[in-house]
């Protein structure tokens, strides 16, 4: 039986314990924070983190500074957010593709994404979109699917490159449609050279999100023909959904403010609590919607089961499609 004195103690001892988790909590952050974007300066996402960056710099009081490290399909940004400490000062604006096709294309990771990251919440959820060239003459998804199987062989759909979400996306779809059309991945304009090539008659139909296609289609110089994510989009409320026409015909891009495993649970509390406070500011969101993306307010546990959802549909499409 315990003595009083060890009961006291034990007490004591579990007391400091329960206090010591606020209290870290309280104190984060104390300096800078670091939040690595694994794309290029003035690309969609970078755009996008820079500015909830900007919001969580002004609710900490403490800068966030976002620093590009591009290249490797996400591997290089992956792997220098892992290789700082675990103590929340860094942080990782992780891309779909670096949980639903790396680990499909890539058996030798230096790095396990279920296991050595705890996602924090959702940044961006948005619909891939697909357009074509209006020297096509045709405005829906059924009639470009018609064209092409009049013509086959003929039709080329550009895309990012290959291995890419846009690039796998396009060989479902042509899969899905039992279209013979071409998919042309490009190493290294990607989207933009592939509108180019649009706009010079060399290809026909690209696939990317709003950001990315959004100039072209004001300027007329593409025609959207479906939005792929599994409803109407609220900021192309127009745009039919292109599982309507092809069933299965779906592809969400997304990103998610990611940290390390072992990261101390109260400070991963204190990030939780903070990303959901500056997302649900309506003149952020607005901002955020400017660059493509809508509100997804997904976090921690609901976060992981949306990833591991996504996972289970793509990692088989991209062992598959992975060329």
């Amino acid at each position: 039986m315990l003595t009083k004195r060890a009961l006291l103690s034990g007490m004591i001892a579990s007391g400091l314990g329960v206090a010591a988790g606020p209290a870290v909590a309280q104190a984060y952050p104390t300096r800078p924070v670091k939040m690595i974007v694994p794309l290029p300066p003035g690309s969609a996402p970078d755009v996008r983190h820079r500015l909830i960056a900007q919001a969580l710099s002004q609710l900490w009081k403490q800068q966030v500074v976002v620093e590009n490290r591009p290249g490797g399909g996400g591997i290089i940004g992956t792997r220098a957010m892992l290789g700082e400490p675990a103590d929340g000062y860094t942080l990782l604006a992780a891309l779909a593709s670096i949980y639903m096709i790396l680990p499909a294309q890539n058996d030798k990771l230096p790095f396990d994404v279920n296991t050595d990251m705890v996602p924090i919440g959702l940044t961006a959820f948005e619909g891939l979109v697909m357009a074509c060239s209006p020297k096509l003459g045709v405005n829906s998804l059924a009639a470009f699917i018609a064209l092409a199987k009049t013509m086959p062989d003929k039709l080329v759909i550009g895309t990012n490159p290959a291995g890419s979400l846009p690039h796998i996306t396009a060989k479902l779809f042509v899969d899905l449609s039992k279209t013979a059309i071409t998919v042309v991945p490009y190493s290294t304009g990607g989207t933009a050279d592939a509108i180019r090539d649009i706009m010079g008659g060399r290809v026909h139909a690209v696939i990317d999100g709003w950001a990315s296609l959004r100039g072209a289609i004001e300027s007329k110089d593409l025609t959207p023909l479906a939005i792929l994510s599994p409803k109407p989009s609220a900021l192309l409320p127009t745009l039919p959904v292109g599982n309507a026409t092809v069933p299965g015909f779906l592809s969400i891009g997304w990103q998610a403010l990611t940290v390390r495993r072992d990261t101390p649970q109260p400070i991963v509390q204190v990030l939780g609590d903070s990303l959901r406070k500056v997302l649900e500011d309506p003149q952020l969101q607005k901002r955020l919607q400017e660059t493509g993306p809508e509100f997804a307010p997904l976090y921690g546990a609901e976060l992981t089961q949306f990833i591991q959802s996504e996972q289970k549909f793509w990692l088989p499409l991209a062992k598959k499609y992975a060329n």
